[in-house]
């Protein structure tokens, strides 16, 4: 941990030397340690003690040695812009949106329909950075459906959509506040959105993961990526208990089937993708589904009475996490930087 700093002078430039406890968290490994993340410590330090440090460049010090030289200056993020016919504004484009009947419910402008799926998909305290990297994906994913399908669910896999009268009554105390936060990464990202080899890609976001994103077959944009962060969110790890006969009603297996877990597959992250228990083999998503867990990224422990499930993370863990974007936001990354650190692959566009 850091425990110390010093303004100083290399080279004719002012640099911060910050000084390190040589401890688990700068271990033998220490050079292999993410640069993003060192960065994003590097921030958060600067900000939460209100270090007054203009310049660039940090030195990290351990032992009266510097270990490690990083540049902490906020990275340009290339937005490239598309000069085109069609009105893609958000007050301008239109959305089909199908009821939960599958009936055209009615149409709307994109920026009523953003605003009802950021106040559908988020909670009321999330940094204003995250709610416009969210905002980007689900506009991305909007124009995406209107483009295929030519209308969207209400209750899509990937983002559900309710209206506004619901919400004023949900959010009696703090509905005026919560709107206006919301408006605000709306109106602030119009027109942006996303491509993966010029296509649009889907919004994939997760509350927690168990430090690291996922990656897909078939999906070359989500990556692996470190998100430490992700530990300090007290969703990260849950413990349900189950007796026997509550399993037996959930995973149509007897009770001596119910002492065989048998891990199949796993990914790379440590999800299960497959499992056998007793006869029956689930996929992950199957067994997280009937048994209400938070997560497929499961350990499961065996006794005579009960059978306890510790999951880590809350959410298939792909893509953007809210909880690790959120402490990313709080060591000074805008909306940009996120969405580039967790879609590295992807191209942020605009159109004009």
């Amino acid at each position: 941990m850091i425990y110390m700093y010093n303004i100083g002078e290399y080279n004719g430039k002012e640099v911060l030397y910050l000084y390190l406890t040589f401890n688990e968290e700068f271990s033998s490994e220490f050079g292999d340690i993410n640069n993003d993340d060192l960065e994003n410590k590097c921030r958060k330090y600067i900000k939460e003690r209100n270090i007054q440090y203009e310049g660039e460049d940090v030195f990290l010090v351990v032992d009266g040695i510097v270990v490690k030289t990083i540049n902490i200056k906020d990275k340009d993020i290339k937005i490239e812009n598309l000069d085109i016919k069609c009105d893609y504004s958000d007050a301008k484009f239109k959305v089909k949106v199908k009821d939960i009947n599958g009936d055209i419910e009615k149409e709307i402008v994109l920026k009523d329909f953003l605003v009802g799926v950021l106040f559908t998909n988020s909670t009321v305290g999330i940094d204003i950075e995250v709610l416009k990297a969210m905002c980007v994906l689900y506009r991305t994913y909007t124009f995406y459906k209107m483009d295929v399908d030519k209308y969207i669910s209400i209750d899509d896999e990937f983002m559900k959509y309710r209206n506004l009268s619901y919400y004023k009554l949900l959010y009696i105390d703090n509905y005026g506040e919560f709107h206006k936060e919301i408006l605000d990464a709306v109106n602030s990202t119009d027109c942006i959105f996303m491509t993966y080899d010029n296509q649009y890609i889907k919004p994939y976001i997760h509350h927690t993961n168990n430090g690291f994103t996922g990656d897909m077959p078939g999906v070359p944009y989500l990556e692996r990526k470190y998100s430490l962060w992700d530990f300090l969110s007290p969703l990260y790890l849950d413990i349900k208990v189950f007796d026997y006969e509550q399993l037996e009603g959930l995973l149509n297996v007897n009770k001596e089937g119910l002492q065989h877990f048998q891990i199949l597959e796993l990914t790379p992250g440590g999800s299960i993708t497959k499992i056998k228990v007793g006869p029956i083999v689930y996929t992950g998503e199957e067994l997280q589904k009937r048994l209400n867990l938070n997560s497929s990224n499961i350990t499961i422990l065996i006794n005579n009475s009960d059978v306890k499930f510790i999951t880590r993370g809350y959410g298939h863990g792909l893509g953007l996490s809210i909880s690790g974007a959120s402490e990313l936001a709080k060591s000074g990354c805008s909306y940009l930087q996120i969405l580039n650190y967790y879609f590295s692959k992807c191209k942020i566009k605009k159109f004009i």
